[in-house]
């Protein structure tokens, strides 16, 4: 196919697929953000009604508290059971019905469940009795029981229920006298769409919002307008989803009403939500038809003019990628397309040029490395052979074979073997460094039981532990074993817990532990000194880079020791790493592959200078 066909075609197909990339992001971000925006709509409504709810409790204490406390009231429930009701007592609770609550009774209740005076209509004749009770409804009783077992002061508020087509509630008071419940005073009331709650209502009615209130356990369901209501299906209120009866998606909030029983809720369609963004992806979906047909009109035009001098460009780039630096194209055709060859003709010079500086570059690294090799191969052996000749010498000298040796003598000759013998370590460390960047360090993997390993390295640290008067404690590994090479991993836990009793002060303790994290082994070091600052711990593992940590100015070594443990970690598939200490210090983390522990090698735990061993 032609470049007077391709570019068209390309040029209409990209336009196309951002088109249709455009319009599924445009319609994801709506959909989310109109779903987002009526959420949050219908949390905040519904917090502001359960607020409003709650916040009408206190109110109704003070009416009822008022009531409890009249002594109308304390000498009917004082009086004979066969008399009838004072006129005082009727005239007080006559006090609790307002207005809205025209016809709803209130009535007062002995102790012991016996009705001795009530207001309104007489709903007994229409409500389940409780077992035993011959006057007390069953909506009542368990109202009465709470507040006796939780001797509870406080205005009780029942859960709803259906009676005569019409969802109601008692509120319960108890009537006491120094802690001793003398009767109770209850009202019905009729769940009704409040005038603050028809208000909320009506600012969402666009989105088709309906209310509902329900028990806290569920049993039962009423809708805003006081009606039985079939209640919701799968019902999350943290994601705030939910299905009605035919199984539609709902958005859906609900909050509890304060301390009561009773839960209020919000909940919308989810098609009426979505209905707005379809409309507008609708418009948005002709708009992009529109734009595609003139966008490939226009592709067709601008292929006639520019596809030769792209065709050009096109085989030079093919040249310059096969190496030919030297691939040029004329400036010919428009100003755009002259530019653009001027433009490649441009970078081909520039690639051409670098190209040439990197392979000099190269070269010079190549030679600088050589340099370095032969470098560190001549300073092992000029710098090991006379160092160890003073080692001998030393010894020589100690031995007393070139006369006795006084012990200030000796005291000298120890310093000067301990010089030796750290000199021969910096050389060792920067060796080991040179060969692992050098890629000359072979890995014997094999599988290696961790608990008895970290067991035989007592031996080895132990009397570094004891001089500095810290304590060892190797913690039991529950049977782990790990993928590693023996030797380099005994040199980084030896330097590790160098590195940790070096830096630990008398009295403190070095704690070795392995554990297990997912499908890895993590061998753990913690040391109780002075830690490692967060924003050092990133740099730790550079070589060269010590840190100065303030227990301790010793500035041995070269700062080798944890990049080199680094890179023998990563070497056998592992990683070394710092983490923080709960408990203050530095906590060094090992992480190694997880090896079968039926088919690991085991060392003899040798019980030399045997760390403490705790279970954990």
């Amino acid at each position: 196919m032609s470049l007077e066909l391709k570019l068209p075609l390309l040029m209409s197909a990209v336009l196309a697929a951002v088109l249709a990339t455009s319009i599924v992001v445009t319609s994801t971000t709506l959909r989310r953000t109109q779903l987002s925006a009526v959420g949050e709509r219908l949390q905040r409504a519904t917090r502001q009604l359960a607020t409003l709810g709650a916040a009408s409790l206190p109110v109704q204490q003070a009416r009822f508290t008022a009531v409890a406390n009249d002594s109308a009231i304390r000498r009917e429930l004082a009086a004979s059971p066969q008399r009838s009701p004072s006129r005082e007592a009727v005239a007080a609770l006559a006090r609790l019905v307002t207005a809205a609550d025209s016809g709803m009774p209130a009535e007062l209740w002995t102790a012991d469940g016996r009705r001795v005076a009530f207001v309104g209509n007489d709903v007994r004749a229409t409500m389940r009795i409780a077992p035993g009770k011959p006057e007390l409804p069953v909506q009542i009783a368990p109202l009465l029981g709470d507040t006796v077992r939780q001797r509870n002061d406080s205005l009780q508020l029942g859960p709803l229920y259906a009676d005569n087509g019409r969802v109601h509630f008692w509120f319960v008071m108890p009537v006491r006298d120094r802690g001793r419940t003398l009767g109770y005073l209850s009202q019905q009331r009729v769940l009704a769409l409040g005038s603050q709650t028809a208000r909320t209502l009506r600012e969402l009615s666009g989105d088709s919002v309906s209310l509902y209130y329900r028990n806290v356990d569920g049993g039962f369901w009423a809708s805003g307008s006081g009606q039985v209501f079939p209640g919701l299906r799968d019902l999350d209120n943290e994601a705030g989803e939910a299905r009605d009866s035919t199984n539609s998606a709902l958005l859906v909030h609900e909050e509890r009403i304060g301390a009561t029983p009773l839960v209020v809720g919000m909940y919308v369609p989810e098609r009426f939500v979505l209905a707005r963004p379809a409309r507008t992806i609708r418009t948005i979906l002709m708009l992009s038809i529109a734009l595609l047909l003139a966008g490939v009109l226009a592709a067709w035009l601008i292929g006639r003019s520019v596809a030769n001098p792209l065709a050009q460009i096109t085989r030079a780039a093919g040249s310059l990628a096969a190496g030919n630096y030297d691939a040029r194209v004329p400036s010919t055709g428009d100003v755009e397309v002259r530019h653009l060859a001027d433009a490649f003709n441009h970078m081909a010079e520039e690639i051409g040029a670098s190209r040439a500086a990197l392979q000099l570059q190269t070269q010079e690294a190549q030679a600088a490395n050589s340099a370095k090799s032969e470098f560190l191969t001549t300073m092992s052996h000029e710098l090991r052979t006379p160092l160890n000749a003073i080692g001998g010498y030393a010894d020589l000298m100690e031995m007393e074979l070139r006369g006795p040796v006084t012990d200030a003598q000796r005291r000298d000759l120890q310093r000067i073997r301990a010089s030796q013998q750290h000199l021969l370590g910096l050389i060792s460390s920067v060796l080991d460094l040179s060969r692992i960047e050098a890629g000359q360090v072979a890995y014997d993997l094999e599988t290696v039981a961790v608990d008895s390993f970290l067991a035989g390295l007592d031996a080895l640290v132990a009397p570094q532990a004891a001089a500095k008067q810290v304590q060892l404690v190797l913690r039991d590994s529950h049977d782990l074993a790990v993928v590693a090479d023996r030797e380099k991993l005994r040199q980084i836990i030896l330097n590790l817990l160098s590195n940790a009793i070096r830096h630990t002060p008398a009295g403190g303790s070095v704690t070795l532990s392995a554990q297990l994290r997912g499908s890895r082994v993590a061998i753990v070091v913690d040391d109780t000194g002075p830690g490692i600052a967060a924003e050092k711990r990133d740099v730790i593992f550079e070589p060269f880079v010590q840190l100065d940590r303030s227990l301790t100015k010793t500035r041995e070594g070269l700062g080798l020791g944890l990049a080199i443990s680094r890179d023998l970690a990563r070497g056998m598939a592992g990683d070394l790493t710092v983490e923080s200490n709960a408990g203050g210090g530095a906590r060094f983390v090992l992480t190694l592959q997880r090896g079968s522990a039926e088919r690991a090698s085991r060392e003899p735990f040798t019980g030399e200078m045997a760390a403490q061993r705790r279970s954990s």
